[in-house]
């Protein structure tokens, strides 16, 4: 079993790559924005019809640069995440292995073991899915920002709301604190880094719930003790899945049969 601390660590390299991803396109952005808007203020003030076609150049051209920073980026993040998932995989079974051994068994080390590292490798895609979705977005969410913080400092000078310089300093200032963000479906919103470090920890865990259980079939053991921790969720507040509290520190069987149902539910 794996520690919530150990969960929350086995994240951080993933993090940091995130981290440096968006550090490039933030300057990539701003480095971008200087070069169209920061040519003084009779630039700005060109006609709006041009000023729109040279803009749309400009972020296409963001976007190539983002585009081929990513190809690099993934190959790492990837490297990361296959890493992190390999040790957290050897260390969950380190605890159930000695167990096993106690009772007189003999359990096949996770790296000789085709079925374990198959399980591995599929939540390994997954988890590269999710994080291979969130970048492309914010690539995507990049180039809005640069058009729409450009094209604020236009109307902003044109109009003659406030001075060249200070409409310049506000879309740096925009572009720096607001940064690129991750948007889920449901609306939720998080920077790359907190999306990636998410991800990483929702598939290591994942990925190692997967292969206990399969372990614990091939091993013909049924029965299992769930961990208790201050402060869990009480949920509905009823007998059910939901609330954490009822269902905590007690000893259950697994049901074969319902876990190969909801496999196949699942298309696993």
């Amino acid at each position: 079993m794996l520690s919530p601390d150990y969960l929350a660590r086995i994240a951080e390299g993933s993090e940091e790559i995130a981290s440096q991803l968006h550090t490039y396109i933030i300057r990539q952005i701003i480095d971008r924005m200087m070069i169209r808007i920061g040519r003084g203020d009779d630039y700005l003030l060109t006609s709006s019809d041009r000023w729109r076609i040279q803009i749309l150049q400009d972020a296409g051209y963001l976007l190539e640069d983002i585009t081929a920073e990513l190809s690099k980026v993934t190959n790492r993040q990837e490297k990361e995440i296959k890493s992190a998932m390999e040790e957290a995989g050897v260390k969950a079974l380190e605890y159930d292995h000695k167990i096993y051994e106690a009772a007189g068994l003999s359990p096949t080390p996770l790296t000789q073991s085709p079925q374990l590292i198959r399980l591995m490798e599929r939540n390994m895609d997954a988890t590269m899915g999710e994080w291979e979705n969130y970048t492309r977005t914010t690539a995507e969410a990049a180039q809005r920002l640069f058009i729409n913080e450009c094209d604020n400092a236009y109307h902003l000078v044109s109009s003659g709301a406030v001075s060249y310089t200070q409409a310049v300093k506000e879309a740096v200032d925009n572009v720096v604190s607001g940064g690129v963000i991750v948007q889920y479906p449901s609306g939720h919103k998080d920077t790359i880094e907190t999306a990636t470090a998410r991800a990483v920890r929702t598939g290591v865990a994942q990925a190692c719930a997967d292969i206990t259980l399969a372990r614990m079939k091939e091993m013909g053991c049924s029965l299992v003790l769930t961990s208790a921790h201050i402060g869990a969720r009480t949920g509905s507040g009823g007998p059910d899945h939901t609330n954490h509290l009822y269902w905590q520190a007690g000893i259950y069987s697994v049901d074969w049969d319902k876990v190969e149902k909801a496999k196949k539910r699942e298309g696993t």
